[in-house]
């Protein structure tokens, strides 16, 4: 395989390699410290994590195997900085397709619309036609690394994942899931479609909480830019 199967901790350190890179150039590539703390970050990321640099450095050791990162010796004490080889030429891959596979890595599936707010720090597409068009794309390849996922009960809509991590297949509205036979043993079959409306709305909550923080964060760049 072009691009070989990543754990968790490796998607995550790729994921934030690909964002850094594309965010703020000015600071790329990365030292340990500043990876972790950007893999570690309250924001923008799903699930949220306390990795140490032990774990940070496992992970650069097996993406560098699958020869997806680049040691950089920097100073005199033996230290190195890091990035990612996303754009190499053997993968085709430009910078919405990074942008698009960054989003996806550090924060698993999601909606054509949430892509397109969470990228667009990133990359700004035009619109939602773009950002399907990059998807697609990177669906169609020999090796696939994106799939759109059917829509499922409790979900307004579709939603795409990349094929990279295989932690991106349990996705964080499923995350919740209501075993009907244990639950009418307690409560009885009425009550089962009751919780999993209510599961349902706080995920949306959640969604929309979400949106608006991504929203809001490329309007004031754009206001600061401006101003």
């Amino acid at each position: 395989m072009l691009i070989e199967t990543l754990t968790d901790e490796e998607a995550r350190v790729l994921g934030t390699l690909a964002e850094k890179s594309l965010a703020t150039p000015e600071y790329y590539p990365l030292t340990l410290n500043s990876l972790r703390n950007a893999c570690n970050q309250k924001s923008s990321r799903e699930p949220v994590t306390e990795y140490g640099d032990d774990t940070v450095a496992q992970a650069l050791a097996g993406l560098k195997r699958k020869c997806l990162v680049t040691f950089i010796p920097y100073g005199s004490g033996g230290q190195h900085k890091f990035r990612h080889f996303l754009e190499d030429p053997r993968f085709n891959l430009h910078k919405p397709d990074i942008a698009v596979l960054a989003v996806l890595l550090l924060r698993g599936g999601q909606t054509l619309n949430e892509i397109k707010l969470r990228t667009a720090t990133l990359h700004g597409f035009a619109n939602l036609e773009e950002t399907e068009a990059v998807l697609e794309r990177l669906a169609s390849q020999p090796e696939p690394l994106t799939e759109l996922l059917p829509k499922r009960p409790g979900w307004k809509e579709p939603r795409w994942r990349d094929r990279i991590c295989p932690r991106a297949e349990i996705l964080h509205s499923e995350a919740v899931q209501i075993d009907p036979v244990a639950h009418a043993s307690q409560g009885g079959p009425d009550s089962i479609p009751e919780e999993s409306e209510i599961v349902s709305l706080r995920r949306e909550l959640a969604e929309l909480r979400s949106e608006f923080a991504e929203l809001k964060a490329v309007v004031d760049k754009i206001r600061s830019e401006l101003y």
